[in-house]
């Protein structure tokens, strides 16, 4: 399948709790035991977003795994087709102990957000699939975030953090070397 012009971009769950965890395993960051805990069990037991797969093919017209970052992943996910996608950092979402974090160690919440290991599923799909979605998105309890979209030009993908654009290059994601 193939993204479209004008698609909303979606992800489930939440993204970045991964990247923290691996951080705190290879001890370049040290948090107290609550912490360690949660991110610990976030990067070796992520929560899977398996409810949603059987219904995905109801409305996405792409879809994939977020493995290698989410910027890495959503150019693969539209690949060679003209387009070009925009996503609102401000949309993405994370959870209370990501917020809680980067809160109490004055962090920027885009430094752990591309990384990769999220393993939710990013997926595009028509603005008319936006009810069916969240209908879906309530009664699977799964949590399904609409956090861009793609646009007709093929030749800038954008990244917003308060309406104002931001840099890609230093927040690819895993690159796979063979």
């Amino acid at each position: 399948n193939k993204a479209r012009i004008n698609d909303d971009i979606y992800v489930t769950g939440n993204i970045g709790d991964s990247y923290l965890g691996l951080k705190i395993i290879q001890k370049k960051i040290k948090v107290n035991s609550k912490f360690k805990k949660y991110f610990f069990n976030q990067y070796y037991c992520p929560h899977l977003p398996f409810n949603i797969h059987s219904s995905i093919k109801k409305f996405a017209n792409t879809s994939m795994d977020i493995s290698d970052g989410l910027i890495s992943d959503m150019s693969k996910l539209i690949n060679k087709q003209k387009f070009s996608f925009e996503i609102d950092i401000n949309k993405i979402p994370i959870s209370n102990m990501l917020k809680s974090y980067l809160k109490n160690h004055n962090k920027k919440k885009d430094r752990y957000l591309f990384k990769g290991d999220d393993y939710q599923i990013l997926f595009t799909s028509s603005i008319k699939n936006r009810k069916l979605i969240k209908n879906i998105s309530r009664k699977m309890n799964q949590k399904i975030t609409i956090i861009g979209k793609i646009n007709k030009s093929f030749k800038k993908n954008s990244l917003l953090l308060d309406n104002k654009p931001i840099n890609l290059v230093n927040l690819q994601g895993y690159s796979h070397k063979f």
